[in-house]
């Protein structure tokens, strides 16, 4: 009897072990998520209200990223590539 507690108590420190050296899921650096900036942000880089911001991207001159309904993002470059070729910088 005393050798089968044995057994068990080793076999859950070795499950306890196995649990802790598993690796934690951290999460993927990627690197075009550094470039995205928010509607505030959009707003202020371009100096225009939020409704022209989203008509502009409607319209294709900039990309607009979406995580849900309400949570939009802007991806800088293509923006400061649409402020500097003008109003005709669409593709």
């Amino acid at each position: 009897m005393k050798t089968l507690f044995a057994k068990l108590f080793r076999k859950s420190e070795t499950v306890e072990i196995v649990a802790k050296t598993k690796p934690a899921i951290s999460p993927l650096p990627s690197e075009g998520m550094e470039n995205l900036i928010k509607m505030k942000e959009a707003m202020k880089l371009i100096k225009a209200s939020a409704p022209t911001v989203r008509k502009y991207a409607r319209l294709g001159y900039y990309k607009e990223y979406r995580f849900g309904e309400k949570l939009v993002f802007y991806n800088r470059e293509e923006m400061l590539n649409f402020i500097l070729s003008g109003s005709n910088g669409k593709k």
